[in-house]
């Protein structure tokens, strides 16, 4: 069943879809799209149980997708995704091809179902805690995401973001990841792909996006220094600068002239 999703839109150019991760909501792309909205038309969604969207009625990945083609209006986009956002622009890409131009994937998850047993629940357990503290525990959880070191106000922009999440769409954001392993999937996504990862992310960490960029057939990747699992809003300039050069590629302009980040 599809939702009607609430969606933030500004800017002009070819549309480019902004996926939020598991701890987030629409709201953390903010300094992106303020980056990049004078050379693409954002899109910015709350998923479902997050922010003003409705609590979900469905579990997994399928129905999600089927959500953000809603959000798109068939037309085909670009889609930048961070964590969850990643896996499951990912899960766009693989089931409505024809919808998606390009991948930024940032700081992503591929799931969980190949994990162990014990891992799986483990995990699985831990997000069901944090799911009913998300306003208590929000500050703690932002310190675990952000590089060490990272500023106070860093840290209390991550937890802002957090707390517009609901313990229903953390749940179900949370079960999508532990029945998913997107591995298998990779080789037969096709579309451009760059690969994000900030060097001192300990939340999926380096490991990850290097699987991407060994699997996915037309991948590239960059580390972004002093960064840990929220890039895009740790070290926004470096992070809006490597995104623009990616899609300024696959989005030609009529009159020949690049755009501009800013």
């Amino acid at each position: 069943m599809t939702h009607f999703l609430s969606a933030y839109r500004t800017g002009q150019g070819p549309a480019l879809l902004f996926l939020h991760g598991i701890g987030s909501s629409r709201t953390g792309w903010d300094h992106q799209i303020a980056r990049l909205r004078g050379s693409f038309a954002c899109i910015a969604p709350d998923l479902p149980g997050y922010g003003d969207s409705p609590d979900p009625t469905e579990v997994g990945l399928d129905p999600l997708a089927d959500n953000l083609v809603a959000i798109l209006g068939g037309q085909p986009a670009h889609v930048i995704g961070v964590s969850f956002g990643a896996l499951m622009a990912l899960a766009l890409a693989r089931r409505y091809p024809s919808l998606v131009t390009s991948l930024v994937l940032a700081d992503a998850t591929l799931g969980r179902a190949g994990d162990q047993d014990v891992d799986r629940d483990r995990w699985l357990k831990h997000r069901r805690a944090l799911a009913a503290n998300l306003q208590s525990r929000s500050l703690e959880r932002a310190g675990e995401i952000a590089a060490p070191g990272a500023s106070v106000a860093v840290i209390e922009e991550i937890a802002g973001h957090m707390r517009r999440a609901r313990p229903a769409g953390y749940l179900a954001v949370a079960q999508a990841i532990i029945e998913t392993d997107a591995v298998p999937w990779l080789a037969d996504i096709y579309q451009p792909a760059l690969i994000i990862c900030g060097d001192q992310d300990s939340v999926t960490g380096l490991a990850v996006s290097n699987t991407l960029a060994k699997h996915l057939p037309r991948a590239r990747s960059i580390e972004i220094a002093g960064a840990g699992h929220a890039p895009h809003i740790e070290r926004p300039d470096r992070f809006a600068q490597a995104v623009h050069e990616f899609l300024v590629e696959f989005s030609p302009r009529s009159d020949g002239v690049p755009a501009s980040v800013g």
